[in-house]
């Protein structure tokens, strides 16, 4: 949740001391860190499981040499997506749908993150790791360091500096750098469990790793790929102050998703460990904990969403344009209705992921995020147009809570056998 608030920050701060329309941009770059945050989570779940797995079973050297092959091959793969984004600037925005007043701004933030995509990858993965390394607590504090971080740094260079969106985007890339130093410090310390090791690259352990990490992985970058489809369809169909409302919308949703994400990651460790042990009862035990979580905040996120939805779009917007404001809320309530179904989808595709049940787990988060929801927009947007695009998220949670009940149910039959 805490990580979701280094763009919120950004939007907020570029809208206030920029304006709306570079808030507008910075929404468009925001696929490129879903890219970052998915590709650090899909070797962070999958490599957190199997570690915890691997202790669970008291072979906490094969631990260790995974976790150091993992830190090696996302500091290669971070400086890679970096040169590739300088080399490819330009065109990289326009695939964005930078244009027109968007245009410059997009290539500004872009020059501002690109420097940093390793700390980014780094940060998200071991914000995972670290839990399973028995340390929540230092996880969620170095989140809320970075953010705090971030909140400041922006503020610095937006309204003193006037360094416009890319101080924006080189504040939030110094705060992820800050983060990545905290948590490398602890696991060089000697409190850990698992640790740097020297180690031979088995290049094998990804058939089984990226299959389990996957899952949550692309519900991060389903969630990028959603943005930018609606980025497009809403420039056809509602035009720059449509963008501007799905900017706001795309905020809350980004900080609601990984809300539900942090309660499924956080018993994904645990679950695997009890699994590992041949444990089916704690394994049951751990989801009914997850189901009454997320069922205490899916209740507070939607009863704020729909009172609140006025205030939360006055908070980027202001109150001097009325019209906008009020079609910002009305399209935020619309959307929210998704939210009643979001967070037991989440989980129980977190949950199927823990007991390596990957197929299962996969088919829900691309059903969710992508495949039911891009269908969904994409037939609003031809057979209704306009406001109607807002209620694709809806459709697309009620046929995932279908099928994830389905796979939920073959798993739990099979071990209660």
């Amino acid at each position: 949740m805490v990580f979701s608030l280094y763009s919120i920050v950004d939007g907020l701060m570029v809208a206030k001391g920029v304006g709306e329309y570079a808030m507008a941009a910075v929404n468009l770059a925001v696929p490129f860190t879903n890219v970052l945050f998915s590709i650090g989570v899909i070797f962070a779940v999958g490599t957190s499981t199997i570690i915890a797995i691997y202790l669970g079973q008291n072979q906490g050297e094969k631990a260790n040499s995974l976790f150091s092959q993992n830190i090696v091959l996302l500091t290669c793969i971070g400086l890679t997506i970096t040169v590739l984004v300088f080399v490819f600037l330009e065109p990289f925005a326009v695939l964005l749908g930078a244009k027109g007043v968007t245009y410059q701004y997009t290539i500004d933030y872009l020059k501002g993150l690109a420097p940093f995509a390793v700390c980014f990858i780094i940060s998200y993965n071991m914000e995972v790791l670290i839990k399973t390394d028995g340390f929540p607590r230092l996880a969620i504090l170095t989140v809320i360091t970075g953010c705090l971080a971030n909140c400041v740094l922006d503020y610095v260079a937006i309204f003193v500096l006037d360094w416009g969106v890319w101080g924006a985007a080189f504040a939030t890339g110094l705060s992820q750098l800050l983060t990545c130093i905290i948590y490398l410090r602890h696991f060089l310390g000697g409190h850990n469990t698992f640790h740097f090791v020297k180690f031979r690259m088995d290049w094998s352990i990804y058939k089984r790793l990226i299959p389990l990490g996957f899952a949550d992985g692309v519900t991060e970058l389903c969630n990028g790929v959603m943005i930018f489809l609606f980025n497009r369809v809403i420039l056809r169909c509602l035009g720059d102050d449509g963008l501007v409302c799905y900017t706001i919308i795309a905020y809350v949703n980004t900080l609601i998703i990984n809300t539900m994400l942090g309660i499924s990651q956080g018993s994904q460790p645990l679950v695997s460990y009890h699994y590992g042990k041949e444990d089916a009862a704690g394994c049951r035990k751990l989801l009914r904990y997850g189901f009454t979580a997320v069922g205490i905040m899916t209740a507070v996120i939607f009863a704020g969403v729909m009172i609140f939805a006025p205030q939360i779009a006055g908070i980027f917007l202001g109150a001097e344009k009325p019209e906008l404001l009020g079609s910002a809320a009305g399209a935020l309530r619309r959307y929210g209705l998704c939210y009643i179904l979001l967070g037991s989808n989440i989980l129980m595709g977190g949950f199927l992921t823990a007991v390596e049940r990957p197929k299962a787990a996969i088919s829900i988060s691309v059903g969710r995020g992508l495949a039911f929801q891009a269908g969904a927009l994409l037939l609003l947007a031809a057979a209704v147009g306009g406001t109607g695009i807002w209620f694709a998220p809806v459709i697309s949670e009620a046929l995932c809570a279908v099928m994830a009940v389905w796979f939920l149910r073959r798993f739990l039959r099979k071990t209660a056998a």
